[in-house]
C-alpha cells in the first residue's frame, strides 16, 4: 500500500536552510607567505591539542586520516617540552654525579629550540629555489573545506562546513587539479611548461606536465628531508657553543619591577611595561651577538682544540650547505631535462618512428 502525502501531513516537515544570506565557506588555495603560513599552523595545533584527540577518542564517525596526523604535533612538542626541564633537572635529581654535572641544562635546552626553528625554516631553503625554477610549490597552501557525515537522523543532522588547511601537493598522485584550475587557471600549467622547457604550444598543459610535476614533488619532499635534518643538526651544534653565556645572563639578570609601599595600580603597569621593553631588546641583541659567536666558534673551533674536533663545524657547515645547494639543484635540472624530453619541438621528424 503506497501512503498518499500531502503538506498538511504532520510527518512531513521541510527544515529551512540556515542563514540562507551567509555564504557557505569554500575550498581555494591561499597565497604562499608567512602569515597564511603562521595561520595554518596554528589552526592545525590547536586543534591537534584541543578537538582531534577528543573526536577520536570517542569513535567520532567523522573522525579521519588528517586528523591523527594532525596529531602528531603533541608528542613533538610535548617531547621537546620534556627534554628542555629534564636537562635542567638531571643535577638536581643526582647532585653527586661527575658525569651529570658537566651537563649545561640551558644549552641543551637552547638545542632542543634550534633544532626545531632551522628544520622548520630551512624547508624554504629547498622549495622557494624550486618553485622559482620550475613553477611547482609544494608548500602552495590549500583550505580544505569539507561537509562530514551527519552524526543524527533527520532534522537534528545539523551538518556545518568543516575546514582543514592542506596544502595542493598533500597527495602526490591525486594534487588539487580542481582548485588549480578554479583559483589559478590554465596560465598555471603553462608557466610550468616553460620553465621547463616543454614549449609554449601544447595541446594540453595540464595533461602534459602532470607525470613531470608529480617528479618534481617527489624529488622536492626528498631533498627538503634531507636538508631539513642537516640544517637542524646544525642548529644543535650552534646551541652547544661556549659563546651563549651573555644570552644566558642576560634572561637570568633581567630587570624586574619590585613593588613599593602604596603604589598605584598604573605605576605598577607602567614600571613592568618599562621593564620589558627594557628587557625584549637586550635580550635580542645579546641573543643575536651570542649568536654571531657562535657561529664563528664554530667554523673555526673552540681555540685549544685541533685535528678532527677544530674542522668538525666547518665540516659540518660545508657539508650541510653542499647537501642544500646540490640536492635542490639536482631538482631542478632533472625536471628541465625531463621537460626538454617531452619537448614535441625537439623530436627529430625526419627520422622513422613506430607507433604504437
Amino acid at each position: 500500500m503506497i501512503k498518499s502525502v500531502s503538506l498538511t501531513d504532520n510527518n512531513l516537515r521541510f527544515k529551512a536552510q540556515q542563514d540562507e544570506k551567509k555564504p557557505s565557506p569554500e575550498s581555494k588555495i591561499l597565497p604562499n607567505t608567512l602569515g597564511t603560513r603562521i595561520h595554518q599552523k596554528f589552526h592545525k595545533t590547536t586543534n591537534a591539542f584541543l578537538e582531534y584527540p577528543i573526536k577520536g577518542m570517542r569513535g567520532d564517525v567523522n573522525s579521519d586520516f588528517y586528523e591523527f596526523l594532525s596529531m602528531g604535533i603533541i608528542p613533538y612538542l610535548a617531547g621537546s617540552a620534556m627534554f628542555m626541564v629534564m636537562f635542567n633537572l638531571l643535577k638536581d635529581l643526582a647532585p653527586k654525579s661527575q658525569v651529570l654535572a658537566g651537563i649545561n641544562g640551558k644549552k641543551m635546552a637552547l638545542g632542543v629550540v634550534l633544532y626545531g626553528l632551522f628544520k622548520t625554516l630551512s624547508n624554504d631553503l629547498v622549495t622557494r629555489p624550486v618553485a622559482w625554477g620550475t613553477g611547482v610549490d609544494i608548500e602552495l597552501p590549500v583550505q580544505h573545506v569539507y561537509n562530514p557525515l551527519p552524526t543524527e537522523p533527520g532534522e537534528n543532522a545539523n551538518i556545518m562546513p568543516q575546514i582543514q588547511q592542506r596544502k595542493v601537493y598533500d597527495s602526490r598522485e591525486f594534487f588539487r587539479k580542481d582548485l588549480i584550475q578554479k583559483d589559478i587557471g590554465p596560465k598555471y600549467y603553462d608557466n610550468v611548461a616553460k620553465k621547463l622547457g616543454m614549449g609554449d604550444n601544447l595541446t594540453d598543459p595540464a595533461t602534459e606536465t602532470t607525470p613531470i610535476i608529480q617528479s618534481i614533488v617527489s624529488m622536492t619532499k626528498t631533498a627538503k628531508s634531507l636538508s631539513s635534518y642537516a640544517w637542524a643538526g646544525l642548529g644543535v651544534g650552534l646551541a652547544v657553543q661556549d659563546s651563549w653565556g651573555a644570552f644566558f645572563d642576560s634572561i637570568t639578570k633581567r630587570k624586574r619591577h619590585i613593588p613599593k609601599p602604596g603604589e598605584g595600580f598604573f605605576t605598577k603597569l607602567g614600571s613592568r611595561m618599562k621593564n620589558a621593553g627594557h628587557n625584549f631588546v637586550d635580550i635580542t641583541k645579546t641573543f643575536g651577538s651570542s649568536f654571531a659567536k657562535a657561529c664563528k666558534t664554530l667554523w673555526t673551533g673552540e681555540p685549544g682544540t685541533s685535528g678532527f674536533m677544530k674542522h668538525a663545524g666547518k665540516g659540518w657547515i660545508l657539508a650541510t650547505l653542499a647537501l642544500t645547494i646540490g640536492s635542490t639543484a639536482n631538482v631542478i635540472l632533472r625536471a628541465r631535462k625531463m621537460g626538454k624530453t617531452a619537448n614535441k619541438d625537439n623530436i627529430d621528424k625526419t627520422k622513422e618512428r613506430t607507433v604504437i
